[in-house]
């Protein structure tokens, strides 16, 4: 399956919800009325619970003036979750806002549904075992120096903000460094940032980095797709080495830096920064 082809199987997993369902009440992106009922799907996230995000964010709500009452869905696939807003088991997903960009450009029934006050936004980090010190040294260097020398942000450009409405991620080549293979746990399925194609291509930004970590290291990088519930799992059984991407509240978030942090893994610094939005329909 080429990437083209993949775009049109997520258009055609929305499309048919837009018209479905509403937006707890509201219409279109206007903000929701108080006491609002809104189920919105998220991914399930590394470590928190579905019940503990949903206790979070009813305390966030009551002490800001969201004045909404969420009720967080846990999916383990962006896919699945499309299928549960096309059904009308959600009203809203809870997206990072370059995956939102990349679904409202293919399809303008979406938009970004606003809820005053609701600022959320996540640093992205690597998660390694806690014993692996070592590791975890050597992919916060990596990470450094492709800050500091305008890497990283050469492949946001590239991969996420300077994308033309419609168009793909480019596809990644892999280095081949006949080095200590590296096996790194993404999902594989969350365009234009962690994506594999059906054909096991690897596409989007986070294997961009992944691919430029690998040269750095002088190691050859395996990627290895589970869901998103998986990935702590994976790592704590030692399947992989490294589990890409980890998202951590970012700055004076409203929600502990720790919620989704499992004791046993250690995480790197940050090497990708994206808020939090809500998509619904338009």
């Amino acid at each position: 399956m080429n990437i083209k082809k993949l775009g049109t199987i997520l258009f055609g997993c929305i499309l048919a919800g837009t018209v479905l369902v509403g937006c707890g009440g509201q219409q279109g992106n206007k903000a929701a009325t108080h006491d609002t009922q809104i189920k919105v799907g998220t991914l399930t996230h590394l470590n928190a619970s579905e019940e503990k995000i949903n206790e979070i964010m009813r305390k966030i709500d009551e002490e800001t003036e969201v004045k909404l009452s969420h009720d967080y869905i846990y999916y383990d696939k962006l896919t699945a979750m499309l299928m549960g807003y096309e059904s009308g088991s959600v009203k809203e997903m809870s997206l990072y806002g370059s995956v939102a960009q990349y679904l409202i450009n293919r399809n303008d029934k979406l938009a970004v549904v606003e809820h005053k006050n609701m600022k959320l936004e996540d640093d992205f980090c690597c998660a390694v075992r806690k014993e692996d010190q070592q590791l975890k040294a050597e992919l916060d260097k990596a990470i450094d120096e492709m800050k500091a020398d305008g890497t990283l942000d050469k492949l946001v450009k590239t991969y996420i903000t300077d994308l033309k409405k419609g168009e793909e991620p480019p596809a990644v080549a892999m280095p081949v460094t006949n080095g200590k293979k590296l096996k790194i746990a993404i999902t594989g399925d969350l365009p234009p940032l962690d994506l594999v194609l059906a054909d096991g291509t690897p596409a989007g930004f986070n294997t961009a980095v992944l691919a430029e970590i690998g040269k750095r290291l002088g190691r050859d990088v395996e990627l290895v797709q589970v869901n998103s519930a998986a990935r702590s799992s994976a790592l704590a059984t030692k399947n992989v080495d490294v589990v890409f991407w980890v998202a951590v509240p970012k700055g004076d978030s409203r929600i502990p830096a720790d919620i989704d942090k499992p004791q046993d893994l250690e995480l790197t610094i940050p090497y990708y920064q994206d808020k939090t939005v809500h998509v619904g329909q338009k």
